[in-house]
């Protein structure tokens, strides 16, 4: 029976937290190395070829992300076998219940624009403890094409953060799944492999901001 169950890895049994740093309403950049989150690759046994920066402000959160492969293609129908980028927000991180409620968020970006955009929220709730989709254009995405990796600039504005006030919550439930085409993920904190990311965020690493002013 028990080899009949998949392994799991060292972090299944911890929960795992992170530094986020505040960003200046002034700058946009994210690029510095205090904005880099920590690889969890080697503890879920699986391959790094991604780094993601990340930084918040009253305003808006964003994200740097370097892919380490060339882009291939993009997908909204099966975007889980392409090249995507999947973020996972909790803007409570309150972990109490394990469901989806209204303080959870779960966007796709991609390196090319699907149906006019290049970015969505694709939140599936399970109660009526919900909030409105956002708009695909209040997302901003720029890509950059490289012969061997892309990037993937991103802004998620307060208006698509349902509950993000960072002056009052000093945590963020985060959790990212990035897709590429004819070979497996790279995750930060737990894998798709062991659970269903989307569907459990008490599982979600903790991430303290840092630094707001």
């Amino acid at each position: 029976m028990f080899e009949e169950l998949p392994a799991l890895s060292s972090l299944s049994f911890f929960q795992m937290s992170a530094l986020c740093y505040h960003v200046p309403l002034s700058d946009n950049l994210v690029t510095s190395k205090k904005y880099l989150l920590p690889s969890t690759s080697k503890y879920l046994d699986e391959e790094s070829f991604a780094r993601i920066y990340m930084g918040f402000n009253e305003l808006k959160i964003l994200l740097h992300i370097e892919v380490d492969v060339p882009f291939q293609e993009a997908s909204l129908s099966d975007f889980r076998k392409t090249d995507s980028i999947e973020l996972f927000f909790d803007t409570r991180d309150l972990k109490e219940k394990d469901i989806i409620t209204q303080f959870h968020h779960h966007f796709v970006f991609f390196p090319e624009k699907i149906e006019g955009t290049l970015g969505r929220e694709i939140t599936r709730f399970r109660t009526d403890d919900m909030h409105m989709l956002c708009e695909p254009q209040s997302l901003v995405a720029t890509p950059f094409y490289g012969k061997k990796n892309y990037i993937l600039d991103i802004e998620i504005p307060l208006s698509a953060l349902h509950g993000y006030d960072p002056t009052a919550f000093k945590r963020l439930g985060f959790c990212y799944r990035i897709n590429r085409k004819d070979a497996d993920p790279q995750h930060f904190g737990i894998s798709s492999f062991e659970y269903a990311i989307e569907k459990h965020p008490s599982l979600w690493p903790s991430l303290s901001l840092i630094n707001l002013i």
